[in-house]
């Protein structure tokens, strides 16, 4: 339910959002453009404006994705309570008696072919389950890895962005100072 309610505000977002954001860009292309006293004020807004937004679809991102990895965290947790609870329960069912005669014997044997049978379909769903959780553990390691990787190539983009701007902002101050005569 949390997915598919994340999903629709996910799509209504990027789609409403990105229209906004593309018009937010036109008119600061067009101020920049028409040469704005105020340019590299709105060069700036426009800046943090487009970091902003790349920001949040990557918080939208990331955020989708851990959905994703805890439904599959609970999709694991409950099919191993459901193997836990079948081989609890296939535990019960052995019978402690040995039978008092041939045919009670034979009979018992039977029943005892075919708990094993049973166990061994447990079997079978248990090494799902921990392959599951091997890929799991896989998955998620590999997403910390690159949760940390984007974590630092944001940082990296910032400070080059704000570099930038100090950059532009002393590149104006140079120009707007009264020339020697």
């Amino acid at each position: 339910l949390l997915r598919d309610k994340f999903r629709e505000f996910s799509r209504d977002t990027g789609g409403l959002g990105q229209e906004r954001v593309d018009a937010a860009n036109a008119a600061a292309a067009a101020l920049i453009a028409g040469g704005h006293p105020e340019r590299a004020a709105v060069a700036q807004w426009q800046a943090g404006l487009n970091e902003a937004w790349a920001e949040l679809l990557e918080l939208v991102a990331t955020r989708a994705q851990e959905l994703a990895a805890a439904h599959d965290l609970q999709r694991f947790r409950r099919d191993a309570r459901q193997v836990l609870a079948q081989l609890r329960d296939k535990a019960r069912q052995v019978p402690e008696e040995l039978g008092r005669d041939l045919r009670a014997a034979e009979g018992l044997e039977r029943q005892h072919r075919a708990f094993e049978h049973d166990v061994q379909a447990l079997s079978a769903q248990e090494g799902a389950v921990a392959a599951a959780w091997a890929e799991l553990r896989g998955r998620c390691q590999r997403r910390r890895r690159l949760l940390g990787d984007t974590v630092e190539q944001f940082r990296f983009l910032r400070a080059a962005r704000d570099l930038r701007l100090w950059m532009d902002g002393m590149h104006l101050q140079l120009q707007a100072r009264e020339r020697p005569r």
